[in-house]
């Protein structure tokens, strides 16, 4: 990344984009998408506000890019929704071309993009591949001191560092299992034969990991007149858990239904069985 003034920063080369096609950059720590469209150049933030999907990878119809995850579509000259499950906008970034230059300029932050947390603990739940990796809340990188906050459901972006030539990148989303309403930051993934997970799975107690969320709208409605009705399947249980364990810490007078799908008993996570059965029925077919 090159600066060329004081407000912009060269990203790439005009060569670098064809016609109606994008390129990820990173400028300042943020994942941006730049965009050819005729000609005329475009970027907005490269991390979709639904689910964390990489828009880059995904497809370009005119003005409109779709996520390759999940199908929302953002118009590449506003950031605009155009098309659901994504409700929030994508931040746009002010492009200019000097000569073969593309250059973004960039923009003021309120916080740091990436916060650093310390690994507690981490275990292997007994009888599968999946490994919880329990975090320390406090952080000096927050105003003040002040512990990381969440809502129960949202996802976080994990920089674990020493990750090399894996195909997805150095960095991986996933969701927050833990509760707001508990003093450790928790996640839990499938370790698979990747050099990312091999690394994930390596790390030491004391290990400091680069933090940068939390985002997304998977979270639980405010009408608790209206009940929820949760389906889930393995790994997949993880926002439901955080969910669960805030609704049954602040004692919410809401109706939660969930229906956990597995190959068998024990690929029930264990910490899931706890958090349905606190307070809670739990009902096994």
């Amino acid at each position: 990344m090159i600066v060329l003034s004081e407000d912009f920063v060269k990203v790439a080369d005009i060569k670098d984009i064809r016609p109606s096609q994008m390129k990820e950059v990173q400028v300042d720590g943020n994942d941006i998408c730049i965009v050819n469209v005729e000609e005329k150049y475009f970027a907005i933030n490269n991390v979709c506000t639904h689910e964390g999907g990489p828009l880059a990878d995904g497809t370009l119809d005119g003005y409109e890019v779709e996520c390759p995850w999940h199908g929302s579509k953002f118009d590449v000259r506003t950031g605009e929704v155009k098309n659901p499950p994504a409700i929030e906008p994508e931040p746009a970034y002010e492009v200019k071309i000097d000569g073969n230059n593309i250059l973004i300029k960039k923009q003021g932050k309120s916080k740091p993009s990436q916060l650093e947390l310390t690994l507690q603990q981490k275990d292997k739940v007994e009888g599968t591949d999946v490994m919880s990796f329990k975090f320390s809340k406090q952080t000096d990188q927050v105003e003040d001191n002040k512990p990381l906050d969440h809502t129960a459901g949202q996802f976080a972006f994990f920089d674990i560092g020493g990750v090399y030539n894996d195909p997805k990148g150095q960095i991986r989303h996933f969701t927050i299992s833990s509760s707001p309403t508990e003093n450790f930051l928790m996640f839990g993934t499938r370790i698979r034969d990747s050099p990312y997970k091999k690394r994930l799975s390596a790390l030491e107690e004391g290990a400091k990991v680069k933090l940068r969320g939390p985002e997304g709208q998977f979270v639980l409605h405010e009408d608790y007149s209206k009940p929820a009705v949760f389906l889930s399947g393995g790994i997949g249980v993880t926002p439901f858990r955080s969910m669960l364990k805030y609704a049954t810490d602040k004692k919410l007078p809401v109706k939660i239904i969930m229906f956990d799908s597995n190959r068998n008993s024990n690929n029930i996570l264990s910490y899931s069985k706890k958090s349905l059965m606190s307070g809670r029925t739990l009902i096994k077919i």
